[in-house]
């Protein structure tokens, strides 16, 4: 497989490809582009962390995960949209890095939808009393395995959910071979794509 994505050499069917990865990033948890990290700025620093790839919306140029409103990241994004992901699938030698704009969706149709497609493990990560960053004098463990939670608690949850959005404005491919590196930027604001040195 690693030969077949060096070797392509059209960058219309490289970008392709790299947006095909990503819509099956989704569909399991073993799949190297099921995790990204995701930077945004706060206080003029990047702040890092890994996040779980929910939806992509290829045509669009969207990529989407969830987050708890409480989180620090939210208020963040609200005041800066500005965001960057990064994905690298080891074998594959691949390393997609993504610019673009996020806006959260709070109690909304997206949030909604983001809520109803969520496996109830998921779900019940958001049913913690305590916001995301609380100094706690100890863990505070969650039965996430929990198969018959009360309502009240899964509607406790679903106040704390919402969806991150993202509008890519550039993605930037870069293969990794021993024949020599690739790399590919694709620029969505201004309509071109070309070649870059590795």
């Amino acid at each position: 497989m690693e030969t077949v994505i060096f070797e392509l050499e059209e960058l219309t069917s490289i970008e392709q490809e790299a947006w095909r990865l990503l819509e099956h990033g989704i569909e399991s948890y073993k799949n190297p582009f099921h995790n990204g990290t995701v930077a945004n700025i706060h206080d003029g620093l990047p702040e890092l962390r890994t996040v779980i790839l929910r939806k992509v919306m290829a045509a669009e140029k969207k990529l989407f995960f969830h987050t708890d409103i409480r989180s620090p990241k939210v208020q963040h994004l609200q005041q800066n949209g500005a965001i960057s992901w990064l994905f690298y699938d080891e074998p594959l030698r691949l390393q997609m890095r993504m610019k673009g704009t996020a806006i959260v969706h709070i109690d909304n149709d997206v949030a909604a939808a983001g809520w109803a497609a969520s496996r109830l493990s998921s779900q019940l990560t958001y049913s913690i009393i305590h916001a995301p960053g609380a100094q706690l004098a100890a863990p505070l463990p969650i039965n996430i395995n929990e198969k018959n939670p009360p309502a009240d608690v899964i509607q406790f949850a679903a106040t704390n959910f919402s969806v991150v959005e993202t509008t890519i404005s550039q993605l930037d491919v870069v293969f990794l071979h021993h024949q020599g590196n690739k790399r590919a930027i694709f620029d969505y604001e201004n309509n071109t794509q070309h070649w870059v040195q590795a």
